[in-house]
């Protein structure tokens, strides 16, 4: 595993795994969290995805994962446009590694 795919499983821990959330996440560990998210639901559903559309699908399930962290989470103090920059951006560098996987 490189070590950005365990950074973002690891920022997902932080705010999926745990009961109460600390104040001090930020836009980018909510990102990085809602992009681990989006490629998560997207193994579990099945779709099948070919690679030359598995980037822009995985950006645009993170961009909505990111939007739906913000609010389900209730972590309103964030920028919520730079937590979807980052969610796209994680998603980006995710692709790769879920094509081959």
């Amino acid at each position: 595993m490189s070590q950005s795919i365990k950074q973002y499983k690891d920022a997902h821990t932080v705010i999926y795994g745990s009961t109460s959330l600390d104040r001090h996440v930020t836009e980018e560990q909510a990102g990085h969290a809602a992009a681990w998210e989006a490629t998560q639901k997207l193994k579990k559903s099945g779709q099948p995805t070919d690679t030359q559309s598995l980037a822009h699908t995985l950006e645009a399930l993170a961009r909505q994962q990111a939007d739906r962290l913000v609010v389900d989470f209730g972590l309103d103090h964030l920028d919520d446009e730079e937590v979807k920059r980052h969610a796209v951006a994680a998603a980006a560098r995710i692709a790769p590694e879920f094509a081959t996987a």
